[in-house]
């Protein structure tokens, strides 16, 4: 097989942290002259892009890599990278033999060199090397994020170590990019039609700490500000501590959007401790009072996990009455996976999972309540909002105002007789809201 006749499809699986990693393959496999298709029946090679979060995780991980290695059957190549790889490769290597390479989260180009050659090590070793510092890779070109939209790792790792968590197993510590690396790649994403630019790592909140950087965020978004034409820019995975207030370019500024991603996981001091985290229900309570007033237009979305171990009865009702005074607006949440390479795997007693189903039950009901309420304010108001799609045969479109992030929450419905563009900036008035979205008409 000559080299200009290869293609490769990538499945990518779990957060936004993995479509960024898969940008990254796309956009070196491009540079080198190979193309990235659409459907693996047009493949030579298949890549799929793991995710090992929680079980479900892992479950949607295996289904896809038994699917796809059905095209085995027609030559093609498998290989198999992401967290699931890195932290199962014996696994993987051992009960799925229709895997070609085993590949993990770091030193992306070595896969990509693979393919390039044509040759494939069965257990990549190097690419689940964790690095001692954020590995920079050239600036993407290949973006699979949407219509407009693209993410930014501002660092990867983690060193909060929540009992329940994995990640800093398979990502490592937190490792932060330099400002001006991620200013350049700004830049470039907008130079690429790019209008809003989302910040994620597994906890952004503490980027710099690593690097000596006081406030690091603060500074990042003030470069950013400063030094690019960024439209929008929104921030994610922030912790819910108290430093938050002093990032002040979260707080009134055009270009930064007030929407807060602060995932708390409980209230209950008890669980919290369980999890090796901080805070509570007075302390959380305080921290989004503050925000919303330095902030009128806040949008607060969080996660929680029920079910965890040892969670009884007073520790979920102090969470249900948490959120009921709280009333945020966009709301995950998980039953506890018990992960067993992490430190809650031995806690005991496990809640049973009929009970954990039936507390997720009872927030969602009440977070549709809240959810639409909050919504239903906004009816009458005019939004920036971010075309993303339009649905076949009908003048409509799904976008996005500040009020929604991408895959985990609802969307802006816009009516519109005239054509509009995906990736394009509208206004849009407000005629209705409804559990999770709102509906509006342009203006």
């Amino acid at each position: 097989m000559e080299l200009k006749s290869k293609q490769v499809y990538i499945e990518t699986l779990g957060c936004n942290k993995n479509t960024v990693d898969s940008e990254i393959i796309a956009t070196l496999l491009k540079r080198n002259g190979i193309p990235i298709v659409k459907n693996p029946d047009d493949a030579d090679v298949i890549i799929v892009n793991t995710c090992a979060f929680i079980d479900e995780a892992k479950e949607e991980s295996i289904n896809t890599i038994l699917s796809l290695a059905e095209y085995k059957k027609n030559g093609k190549k498998l290989i198999v990278s992401g967290c699931l790889a890195q932290i199962y490769s014996s696994e993987l290597l051992k009960e799925i033999p229709e895997i070609d390479t085993v590949a993990g989260v770091e030193n992306l180009d070595e896969i990509v060199n693979q393919i390039l050659k044509d040759r494939y090590v069965r257990d990549l070793k190097v690419t689940r090397n964790i690095s001692s510092r954020f590995v920079e890779y050239p600036e993407r070109e290949c973006l699979l994020s949407g219509n407009g939209t693209a993410y930014i790792k501002v660092a990867e790792g983690c060193n909060v170590n929540c009992s329940f968590c994995i990640i800093p197993k398979i990502r490592g510590p937190l490792r932060s990019r330099r400002i001006e690396n991620i200013v350049e790649e700004a830049n470039r994403l907008i130079e690429l039609g790019v209008k809003e630019l989302i910040l994620v790592s597994q906890d952004t909140l503490s980027y710099g700490v690593d690097i000596g950087l006081e406030n690091g965020l603060d500074k990042l978004l003030k470069a950013l500000l400063s030094e690019t034409d960024a439209m929008f820019i929104r921030v994610l995975y922030l912790r819910p501590a108290h430093e938050l207030l002093n990032v002040q370019s979260l707080f009134g500024n055009s270009r930064v959007l007030p929407y807060f991603d602060i995932p708390i996981q409980h209230v209950s001091k008890k669980i919290l401790k369980l999890m090796n985290r901080r805070g509570g229900y007075d302390e959380y309570l305080q921290l989004l009072s503050k925000i919303r007033e330095m902030e009128k237009r806040a949008v607060i979305r969080t996660s929680v996990i029920v079910g965890f171990p040892g969670e009884d009865d007073n520790d979920f009702n102090e969470l249900v009455s948490f959120l009921k005074e709280a009333r945020i607006n966009h709301l995950g949440v998980f039953t506890f996976s018990p992960q067993r390479e992490s430190d809650a795997w031995n806690y005991k007693p496990r809640v049973k999972k009929v009970i954990a189903e039936k507390r997720k039950k009872k927030i969602y009901d009440l977070q549709e309540e809240i959810s639409y309420s909050l919504l239903r304010k906004e009816e009458g108001k005019t939004f920036d909002v971010l075309i993303e799609e339009k649905v076949r045969g009908k003048d409509i479109y799904f976008g996005r105002s500040y009020h929604f992030a991408p895959e985990v929450d609802g969307t802006f419905v816009v009516y519109s007789e005239k054509r509009l563009t995906p990736g394009a900036v509208v206004k849009a008035r407000v005629e209705r809201a409804d559990v999770y979205d709102l509906h509006g008409v342009i203006v």
